[in-house]
């Protein structure tokens, strides 16, 4: 009887590797690097304003990956944030923080419900559906601050609302913490819910969701709803950091987003996705803008550097397919010859 060498059938597998390592690797080689470049890199200051800009981004990205295995995404986000911290900055000079976090909830509900009519009743391809409105939400936003931008009086710096984006606990920042939860609350709704796991079936394979009776447009409904409501928490830890908003804030902002989701091993073709990849992933971007930063790189080289970083991702997604794929052809014949001269 011959036996096959166990070591024989073992061959490198890059998408696996990828997927495992391949993100936290290069994130604590960039965070080496900038701390030999920048020697008030790993100061507390720094790694606090580093946590803080990386909530807004990760908390929609954290929703953008669940989007994008279920096999759509949302090119909305940065008009969306616009729009939602001014009326965020509007409702509170009306009513406060409690009527401000009502409002960019409720706000980024209503925008994320709007994407999903556009795509489930009428049927809009997602990419068409959500650039559109991503002109539509900023010119909204425009034309409400018309007069100037929304603004957060300095006399309310010590306001429960204005603390979202200062404070902190035990020398976390809040959004940070805040990020923390939404990317818990993800995992949870993806692993522990029926809905969760629709949308990844959906995303897998919509032909055999449809057959198994999942409602297609009830999956994608909700897919847009989350996003928006993301956005919504999204605002909040952003215009509470900055203090001001009008229609051209952060833009570009859903580069950088999907940029997170793909990087951290979200696959364009659905049904595949990691929120603990988008997560470093989301800390690496962050990290790479303040390197760029600290070192006086002229925004519009930022902004070519983090295309570059968004064209490599999605090299990568491919290669991780290709590679994947091989690496199972390679092992099946294998698989096969040893069960027949066991």
């Amino acid at each position: 009887m011959r036996r096959s060498n166990p070591t024989a059938t073992r061959s490198f597998d890059f998408g696996l590797f990828w997927d495992r390592w391949g993100i936290a690797s290069v994130l604590v080689l960039l965070v080496i690097v900038a701390a030999v470049i920048s020697p008030d890199f790993l100061s507390v200051q720094n790694i606090q304003s580093i946590l803080r800009e990386s909530a807004y981004v990760g908390i929609v990205a954290c929703a953008m990956t669940i989007a994008i295995m279920n096999g759509t995404f949302d090119l909305s986000v940065g008009g969306q944030l616009a729009l939602v911290s001014v009326i965020s900055l509007f409702a509170f000079g009306i009513g406060g923080t409690g009527l401000a976090i009502a409002a960019a909830l409720g706000a980024g509900l209503a925008c994320g419900l709007i994407n999903g009519a556009l795509v489930t009743a009428l049927r809009v391809p997602p990419f068409i559906a959500t650039l559109g409105m991503l002109f539509v939400f900023r010119g909204i936003a425009f034309v409400l601050t018309q007069d100037g931008p929304a603004t957060l009086p300095y006399s309310d710096v010590d306001s429960p609302f204005a603390q979202i984006g200062s404070g902190g606990i035990a020398y976390v920042p809040t959004t940070f913490i805040i990020m923390l939860l939404v990317f818990a609350a993800g995992y949870l709704i993806l692993r522990r819910t029926p809905t969760g796991r629709r949308v990844i079936a959906y995303g897998s394979s919509p032909a055999a969701a449809r057959f198994s009776g999942i409602s297609a447009w009830k999956v994608r409904l909700f897919v847009f709803a989350l996003l928006g409501v993301a956005v919504g928490i999204a605002s909040l830890t952003y215009v509470t950091r900055v203090w001001t908003a009008d229609g051209s804030a952060q833009d570009g902002f859903e580069l950088r987003v999907i940029t997170a989701a793909v990087l951290g091993g979200a696959s364009l073709q659905g049904g595949k996705g990691s929120l603990v990849g988008t997560f470093s992933a989301v800390l690496l971007v962050s990290v790479l803008n303040d390197l760029l930063v600290s070192q006086g790189v002229d925004a519009a080289y930022q902004r070519i550097i983090l295309g570059t970083v968004l064209v490599v991702a999605l090299a990568i997604d491919g290669l991780r397919t290709k590679f994947t794929g091989f690496s199972r052809l390679r092992r099946s014949p294998r698989h096969r010859s040893k069960i027949l001269t066991a």
